[in-house]
């Protein structure tokens, strides 16, 4: 299993996107999605499940310096309308999470990507998909491109109740599975540990007989431990395990490149 490896978002290679926010949606108390719309985004080139972008929030400060981006997996794109969504976890402080607070109608946005997407190993028997809510997103993607006899079990670790949804419609074969902290996470300031749960669930876990995936994305340390696990104690072969650390406790611009391949 080898997704296709294209450029970071964000060189000169990547396009841009102008566009404006079309309409602002309540998911649950901490999420919300937003769609952008606009004349660029019909040429727009949707490339796969959890495929990444930039979202341009702010001018560079200096001269040669970048602008101010984030990085953010699109929720769906309707290449028919122009529109491209994407949903933000609104965890307080931080530019994407500040910006998505309080954005409304019309306001303008530009967008560049996408970056790499995942893609499922079609010899796959069954399928483990595990993340937080920075993750839910990507999840939902692949979740729509899951052949409907494979075996997949997916676990989600959020704060409590109110941050539960319908992340996607009903699937055959699928057993979503969401995991509350004992100790929530607030902010960036937060001393609860991230991911206890989640690594808790993964190890509990049973996969069926036959090879099968392993998709893991959420907070980059509780990755790390994961990716551990699966690569040390339980002896699954890399090829078949991916690893994305999409934010860090205590950071606000953590790479957007940590696939944990620093994990033995």
């Amino acid at each position: 299993m080898s997704p296709s490896e294209p450029a970071p978002v964000g060189r000169p290679n990547r396009p841009r996107y102008s566009c404006k926010v079309q309409s602002v949606r309540q998911l649950a108390p901490r999420m919300v999605r937003i769609v952008f719309a606009g004349e660029d985004l019909s040429n727009y080139a949707w490339n796969g499940p959890a495929a990444h972008i930039k979202l341009i929030l702010g001018a560079p400060r200096a001269e040669g310096e970048r602008p101010l981006s984030r990085t953010y997996t699109p929720r769906y794109f309707d290449a028919s309308r122009g529109e491209l969504a994407v949903d933000f976890v609104l965890h307080g402080e931080g530019p994407a999470s500040t910006w998505a607070a309080q954005a409304q109608v019309g306001q303008p946005m530009i967008i560049a990507g996408p970056g790499r997407c995942y893609s499922l190993d079609a010899q796959a028997q069954w399928l483990l998909i595990a993340g937080d809510e920075s993750a839910i997103p990507a999840i939902a993607t692949i979740l729509e491109v899951v052949p409907e006899t494979l075996r997949t079990q997916v676990l989600i670790e959020v704060n409590d109740a109110t941050d539960e949804f319908a992340i996607t419609r009903a699937l055959p074969n699928v057993s979503i599975r969401w995991l509350h902290r004992a100790h929530p996470i607030v902010g960036h300031g937060s001393t609860a540990i991230a991911g206890v749960e989640l690594r808790t669930a993964v190890t509990a876990f049973q996969p069926p007989a036959g090879p099968g995936c392993v998709y893991v994305a959420c907070e980059a340390e509780a990755m790390r431990r994961i990716r551990r696990y699966l690569l040390v104690e339980r002896g699954l072969a890399r090829d078949w395990v991916t690893t994305r650390g999409y934010w860090k406790q205590g950071a606000t611009d953590h790479p957007d490149r940590d696939y944990g391949e620093d994990v033995a």
